[in-house]
């Protein structure tokens, strides 16, 4: 994983990273595996907290943990976002010479917001450049609750290998080898005004990055859906229904509900996978539940299926997951 380029630069165990964030080491590479968003988020803030370093070791001067939130605690005296957008310009002006933070008017209707890499060759598979678009799409699609329509995005560098995945990311054209990383959307975004609470920045906060690995207010995905029904209907304890009954709920034959989802790249096995692990994570880690209660929790028979399926899906026991944790 790119994110893990300062880990191994500064000599850091990158095994222990992932294992805190829920990721079996051998399965990441696997170009067939696809990692959820849950994994990816707390993988992140594990780089981030273990370098001290929010650019996550891609520029020569870190970005201190802890500077995104300061901004937040800021921005709640904003009441637009062109006003939060001015400000972050402003706000990390001040903090770093590493990234260079621009937004211009283009022909009095389109917005450019503008980032340049001080010294570009410390990014070498352009992580940070593309993760900086990323953060201030979603956060700022979040804060007016509205999923913000890109014109295009550019890049400073040549067309990667993972353009599938960035087609995905910034939809709209996609332009590279331009003099700078940008994205460009509808200049009128900006007179939109800021509709979330202090009580939902709070949130915001405490779960970056997760909040921002999926667009706000975009198209809601099958997996989603189905990730939400099984949740509301499942208070105490997990319980997937059957695939015929599941297709009889969303109104799809067997045969399209297999479809759509293969498509955005996952199965219902998968999303059971992935619903079952996140609920065992935190019920061992916040709750300390013990192996037997949350096995019975998450819909095993018995704690040795558990067991084994966990650590398939992170590469350790339960037990041993939860030492990594405290290792912290």
């Amino acid at each position: 994983m790119s994110c893990l380029y300062g880990i191994r630069k500064n000599n850091f165990d990158s095994k222990v990273l992932l294992a805190r964030a829920g990721i079996n080491p051998t399965l990441i590479e696997q170009t067939t595996h696809r990692t959820h968003t849950d994994q990816v988020a707390r993988l992140f803030r594990s780089v981030q907290q273990e370098l001290n370093d929010e650019f996550m070791g891609f520029t020569a001067e870190p970005c201190k943990y802890g500077i995104f939130e300061t901004f937040c605690e800021l921005s709640n005296q904003c009441k637009t976002l062109g006003e939060l957008l001015e400000k972050m310009v402003f706000f990390y002006g001040l903090i770093t010479e590493s990234v260079k933070i621009k937004i211009h008017i283009k022909n009095n209707d389109m917005a450019e917001l503008q980032f340049s890499l001080t010294h570009p060759e410390l990014d070498p598979e352009h992580f940070l450049a593309e993760w900086l678009l990323v953060i201030w799409h979603r956060f700022s699609s979040w804060y007016i609750a509205e999923a913000i329509r890109l014109k295009s995005t550019s890049f400073n560098h040549e067309m990667p290998p993972h353009l599938k995945e960035l087609q995905i990311m910034f939809p709209g054209n996609l332009l590279f080898k331009q003099p700078y990383n940008s994205i460009c959307f509808d200049a009128s975004y900006l007179t939109r005004p800021l509709v979330r609470t202090n009580r939902e920045l709070n949130g915001f906060t405490t779960n970056h990055p997760a909040e921002i690995m999926t667009i706000p207010g975009g198209k809601i995905s099958l997996e989603s859906q189905i990730e939400r029904m099984i949740t509301q209907e499942c208070q105490n304890k997990l319980n997937f229904p059957k695939v015929g009954h599941l297709s009889e709920i969303l109104g799809l034959s067997t045969l399209m509900l297999y479809r759509r989802l293969k498509d955005e790249g996952t199965s219902y096995q998968k999303i059971k996978d992935n619903m079952r692990r996140e609920l065992a994570i935190s019920k061992l880690v916040k709750e300390r539940l013990s192996v037997e209660e949350v096995s019975e929790i998450v819909g095993f028979a018995e704690p040795r299926s558990f067991t084994r399926a966990f650590k398939h899906w992170t590469g350790l026991t339960p037990r041993n997951y939860c030492k990594y944790q405290r290792l912290k």
